[in-house]
């Protein structure tokens, strides 16, 4: 059922940004609603990003924690080093849409900002301005990555499970 998708997947033949809304639809009742709102999450950004830096218990996904420094853009464009408690930490969670991801990914260089809409809201009352991550180019590659093969096992159970009670 799923299998088309999955190679132009693999082969670089679409993006997530057009397979998961023709997939997600497919898989309505076929998956449980935590993964269908985690391939949700995944198309729109995550909407829950501060979690991750107040709870370890957060739940979000591990692979969209990349290394970095963060940094306020001011509304005349300077950005500078964010002081703040959370810019002391090892790992800053990339909430923005897997496509916002796969597009960045490809522009020329080797790091990349990545804009982290929550804190932007969370900040607004220090003086304006959006807080970016500036990170490896590397590591959104990894996300996309570990992003395409988890969604992939997920096609491969629903196809297996589809298969063995004879549906699809």
């Amino acid at each position: 059922m799923f299998e088309q998708l999955k190679q132009q997947l693999l082969s670089g033949q679409t993006t997530f940004s057009k397979a998961l809304p023709e997939a997600l639809p497919m898989l309505r009742g076929k998956i449980s609603d935590n993964n269908l709102f985690w391939l949700s999450s995944e198309l729109q950004g995550y909407n829950d990003a501060l979690t991750f830096y107040q709870r370890p218990d957060h739940g979000l996904p591990g692979y969209r924690a990349v290394p970095g420094t963060l940094h306020i853009i001011r509304p005349d464009g300077s950005f500078e080093p964010l002081n703040h408690p959370y810019a002391t930490r090892d790992k800053f969670f990339v909430s923005v849409a897997i496509s916002w991801i796969e597009e960045f990914s490809n522009l020329p260089g080797e790091e990349s900002l990545v804009e982290l809409p929550e804190f932007g809201t969370f900040l607004h009352r220090s003086g304006g301005g959006g807080v970016v991550v500036a990170c490896p180019k590397t590591e959104l590659k990894r996300i996309i990555a570990t992003f395409r093969n988890e969604f992939i096992k997920l096609l491969d159970h629903v196809d297996g499970t589809l298969a063995k009670s004879g549906g699809g």
